[in-house]
């Protein structure tokens, strides 16, 4: 009998479409209250599940594939933002019996928690964000119109190569599209081709949908949103993340923040360390930093 995290998946039914999701669910064996994840982009709950079953030996775990990415259905004709996909996460989370949850968001998915925290605080404990992305109003301009581009499938396969080189720039560059030093990534490098053509079936599976929730965060103005926020909240700073540079501002303007310095393998550790010890009793500071256990 092993004590291996296992990872069960199931569907939701909505009046918009059916929704994945991904759980690790401990029942009575959980000792600390649910966590909800919400990913980024390009992909979806998969690349949580690492994460999930790291996170999941004391507590029920749980991520679902916003619409239009993964498994999930894609969303409803006309505009999406962030807000739709934040209402969605709480669908999963009603379908769960989550009363009241941690949450962890990266990249587009801290967009998504945080809206759910400031629309519905009663169901949040803890906030997570590893990658809090305060652009400029020109930068989200800019991102709009070249960062994810809508994929139209091509005769001779060029939308293929465009994925393949889409994915293997952006752990290299920032944005992927600016491919010089200055926008390089610090210690960045392309992914393995096995690990990229994981991702780049991820993304071919929903080629006509996997840039909405782009579109959506890119029209998201993150740092006036940040102060409604009253939960206590970890900003990841992790290293290799182009969007680290922004996590002592986004503290700055959270009423209960901090923020931690982290290497990648140690991520598990610190968000475990902040969600199970007695910070977030307190008033934090921007400047305060958590070690991981």
């Amino acid at each position: 009998m092993t004590n291996a995290v296992q990872i069960d998946r199931g569907f939701l039914r909505t009046e918009d479409g059916l929704m994945h999701y991904r759980i690790a669910s401990r029942g009575k064996l959980a000792t600390r209250p649910p966590l909800v994840m919400a990913h980024g982009g390009p992909g979806c709950s998969a690349g949580l599940a690492p994460l999930m079953a790291d996170l999941g030996a004391e507590r029920t775990v749980a991520a679902a594939d916003m619409m239009g990415n993964g498994e999930s259905d894609p969303p409803p004709p006309g505009p999406t933002t962030i807000g739709f996909y934040a209402e969605g996460l709480l669908k999963v989370m009603d379908h769960l019996g989550l009363g009241k949850a941690d949450l962890y968001g990266h990249h587009t998915g801290a967009q998504v928690i945080c809206e759910l925290a400031i629309a519905h605080p009663e169901r949040v404990g803890r906030l997570v964000l590893d990658g809090a992305a305060l652009f400029t109003e020109d930068q989200r301009a800019e991102f709009l119109d070249l960062y994810a581009p809508r994929i139209v499938p091509d005769a001779e396969g060029r939308h293929l190569d465009w994925v393949w080189t889409f994915l293997s720039q952006t752990t290299q560059y920032f944005p992927h599209y600016l491919r010089d030093e200055k926008h390089s990534i610090v210690g960045g490098a392309a992914s393995p081709p096995e690990v990229l053509t994981l991702r780049a079936a991820e993304v071919l599976k929903v080629w006509s949908t996997y840039h909405l929730a782009y579109r959506a965060a890119f029209e998201h103005d993150l740092a006036a949103r940040l102060p409604l926020i009253g939960a206590p909240t970890l900003v990841l700073c992790v290293d290799r993340d182009p969007l680290a540079c922004y996590a002592e501002a986004a503290a700055r303007l959270m009423p209960r923040a901090t923020v931690s310095q982290t290497a990648r393998d140690q991520r598990a550790k610190t968000i475990r360390a902040f969600l199970s010890s007695s910070w977030g009793d307190e008033k934090f500071s921007a400047h305060a930093h958590i070690e991981p256990l």
